[in-house]
């Protein structure tokens, strides 16, 4: 019982602490939180996002309200519906419908459009965009570091062979990406490169098994999985084969923790908080921050063990 209530006192008191800008007359307005489905559900849905997403709006004094639109509602015409009944200081979107705001700019709301297409959208629209860069490099220098390691400190080009990438005709990433991946293997390992493999069309899980026996069969022990769809596959088939992988935003399934070495995370709600607080730029962008999950297949190598955060 005492527990229980313990918990319920922490819980009372961080909400209290959390709405003491709204008490204190910090009071910036409402705060409309839109997103689709299935990106509400692919990252990580209420558990995930939801009290991340109110404990930022909070801190930065505007009271929030999501509307979560289904896969087959008509998105612009929910959201046009929502700005009708109730007026919002601001509005975060997310994708698709950040791509389809013609005709709702004309709102007297702020809008942080995630994603959002690359061109001017008006004097009260904002896009937030992720640069997924650096971590790419990061994490194919860490991959790298973490075979010498495993070879006894040595560092050689011929070692960058047991560190893979699968690929698919539906990539994951940019181009940009992939090669930050490369330049981080190389740095770590004397000018090596990762080997490369690309799926074939389709690619169902037959043919992402088969490539994974394959490169398992190369010495292939670290992947970047860089295939979209198929990662999933591939990283469950690594139960079996063996082998662990570097991925993108795994916290919102923390699936195969055995099988995952390192995953590259866009902070949502850190660029919520971003944006809130004012500091877009003059080319009307927000970048939002960048985190680095370790999962639990092989140790972080020391020298970036402070970029990572634990499992």
């Amino acid at each position: 019982m005492f527990r229980k209530a313990h918990r319920k006192w922490v819980l009372f008191s961080a909400l209290f602490i959390l709405c003491v800008p709204l008490l204190s007359g910090c009071w910036n307005g409402r705060l409309l939180i839109v997103m689709e489905q299935p990106y509400w559900y692919t990252k990580g849905g209420d558990a995930a996002l939801r009290w991340p997403l109110v404990r930022v709006s909070l801190a930065h004094g505007y009271l929030p309200r999501f509307l979560i639109i289904n896969a087959q509602d008509d998105s612009a015409a929910s959201l046009a519906r929502a700005l009708r009944v109730r007026h919002y200081k601001a509005a975060v979107v997310g994708p698709l419908l950040s791509f389809d705001m013609a005709g709702l700019l004309s709102q007297p709301t702020h809008f942080l459009l995630v994603g959002g297409p690359n061109t001017e959208q008006g004097d009260n629209a904002i896009r937030l965009v992720f640069d997924r860069t650096n971590s790419f490099k990061t994490v194919g220098y860490a991959a790298g570091l973490s075979i010498s390691a495993e070879a006894g400190g040595t560092a050689t080009n011929a070692l960058a062979s047991r560190i893979g990438v699968l690929v698919s005709a539906h990539p994951s990433g940019t181009s940009e990406e992939l090669v930050a991946f490369s330049t981080g293997v190389a740095q770590a390992l004397d000018g090596g490169q990762p080997s490369i493999r690309t799926l074939s069309e389709p690619a169902d899980r037959n043919a992402v098994k088969a490539a994974i026996d394959q490169m398992r069969g190369d010495g292939v022990e670290i992947f970047l999985l860089f295939a979209g769809v198929p990662d999933s596959w591939a990283l469950e088939d690594m139960k079996s084969s063996g082998g662990c992988a570097v991925v993108s935003n795994w916290a919102s399934s923390w699936a195969f923790p055995s099988q995952v070495f390192l995953s590259i995370e866009t902070d949502l709600s850190g660029g919520v908080a971003v944006f809130l607080s004012g500091k877009e730029t003059a080319a009307r962008t927000v970048s939002g921050p960048m985190r680095l999950l370790a999962g639990a297949a092989r140790p972080i190598p020391a020298p970036v063990a402070s970029q990572i955060v634990p499992q």
